[in-house]
């Protein structure tokens, strides 16, 4: 059921597809509720010693007094593949084939292999779905293997060599990309590693398979888990050469900007200010670029998501926090004029970014003339929703005759930019929402820190 109005427990919308296992809340706390089969595999899993030999990479589980009921961690940030960039998915991938391998070395199995049973904290990825592993079954092959190649290899695979962006391929099927589509894009790479075997191959096999007992064929073949860990080793070595660094993106040299460069020291005074006011549990930096402001607001705050619609500017965000000694900052790849819908069944299985959860306090910072310029929003849209989410603000205001805004509008025709894009209507729609706590001027432009009424 959804979250009622005063229940005190209820399931999890996009915990369904596990009858064995379902994900359950109660209030703030994570349960996992476990039928029969479920609480048979739990037992063997806590009973094989993979929770201690993979602590820090599994979540944080505990049994409660009732046996078929799990608790778990919370992870205070929920994304979803196509919000991650290249870099994430690989990491995701790589922990997805290590844990498999490890699982076969304590009699164990999963029961699938899809990046939705991955979130990250931080830089660090952590596989939530502890009702996925199971006994393996002597003789039976790799049920996973189709799976992960639609979710994770194929995706990697038309990204780095193709150089074709996975995320709106995943953002249009939950399922992944069919081996036919993959085979398509990857014609003229059939040789590079494992495109022949893992794509070419699976595709004929997946016509000539269908409609037969697959699963019955192999199990009559007699796999062994040797056989299984060689296809791993395989596919890890794979993935861990695939790569994808272009040269340059629209932002990525964004921060080297001249006039960046001359408001960014003014700017990260003020962000430290108001962060440093009281410690947060979320924060969100929309527009984050290279994650200056992120990393500045890091130490007042749990976590912070640092998001932003260019893929290589997070990637590199990515790599560079894997050397950083700041552990609480989540890149995301995200796009605030087109952000992530409810997907899935009902639209209620992936959920909005909002619908995830709430910050304590939200960066935006040199956006507003995206959101309005490029994206055609009204700015009292903008400020509609900033409201919604009932948190402080900092927000830069960047008028239309700031150089970068005019940058923007130079295709635009008269009257093709709402009108209601100026200081006045902005701070009519700010006083009805907002208290203005701080304002300060920055070169033409305006900082303000926004209390919500």
């Amino acid at each position: 059921m959804d979250k009622p109005g005063s229940g005190d427990a209820w399931f999890d919308t996009g915990s369904f597809r596990d009858p064995a296992s379902r994900v359950r809340w109660r209030g703030d706390q994570v349960e996992r509720v476990l039928s029969p089969q479920g609480l048979a595999d739990w037992k063997a899993l806590s009973e094989s010693g993979l929770l201690e030999a993979e602590h820090g990479r599994l979540i944080l589980t505990e049994p409660d007094v009732d046996d078929a009921l799990l608790r778990h961690e919370r992870i205070p940030i929920w994304t979803y593949p196509y919000e991650w960039s290249f870099g994430m998915l690989k990491a995701a991938a790589l922990l997805q084939l290590e844990l498999i391998e490890s699982a076969l070395d304590r009699g164990l199995t999963l029961k699938d292999a899809t990046p939705y049973n991955i979130q990250f904290r931080g830089v660090d990825p952590v596989f939530v779905d502890i009702g996925s592993f199971r006994p393996y079954e002597q003789g039976e092959p790799w049920l996973g293997y189709g799976q992960f190649c639609r979710l994770f290899l194929y995706p990697l695979m038309v990204q780095a060599h193709a150089g074709i962006p996975f995320r709106p391929l995943l953002r249009g099927s939950l399922d992944g990309i069919d081996p036919d589509v993959a085979r398509a894009m990857l014609r003229g790479h059939r040789f590079k590693s494992g495109v022949l075997l893992d794509v070419v191959m699976q595709a004929r096999a997946q016509r000539k398979t269908a409609g037969r007992d697959v699963r019955q064929e192999l199990s009559e073949a007699g796999f062994r888990p040797e056989m299984i860990k060689a296809n791993l080793t395989r596919l890890h070595r794979i993935v861990a050469g695939l790569d994808w660094d272009p040269v340059g993106s629209t932002w990525s040299d964004y921060s080297e900007c001249a006039h960046v460069g001359t408001q960014r020291e003014p700017k990260a005074d003020f962000v430290r200010q108001i962060a440093g006011q009281k410690q947060r549990s979320v924060t969100w930096d929309l527009g984050a670029n290279d994650g200056y402001f992120s990393r500045l607001a890091a130490p007042h705050s749990s976590w912070v998501v640092a998001a932003d619609a260019d893929e290589l500017v997070i990637d590199r965000l990515f790599r560079g926090l894997l050397r950083s000694e700041t552990k609480n900052v989540l890149p995301m790849v995200f796009d605030l004029s087109d952000p992530s819908p409810g997907l899935g069944w009902r639209g209620r299985e992936r959920k909005r970014l909002d619908e995830r959860g709430r910050p304590d306090l939200v960066l935006l910072l040199a956006v507003v003339h995206h959101l309005v310029v490029s994206g055609n929003l009204p700015l009292t849209e903008v400020i509609d929703w900033l409201r919604s989410l009932s948190s402080e603000v900092v927000f830069e205001w960047v008028p239309p005759t700031d150089p970068m805004a005019r940058k923007l509008a130079l295709n635009k025709r008269a009257g093709e930019i709402h009108v209601d894009y100026d200081e006045s209507t902005l701070r009519r729609a700010i006083d009805q929402r907002f208290d203005i706590a701080t304002e300060s001027a920055l070169e033409g432009r305006i900082l303000f820190h926004l209390v919500p009424r």
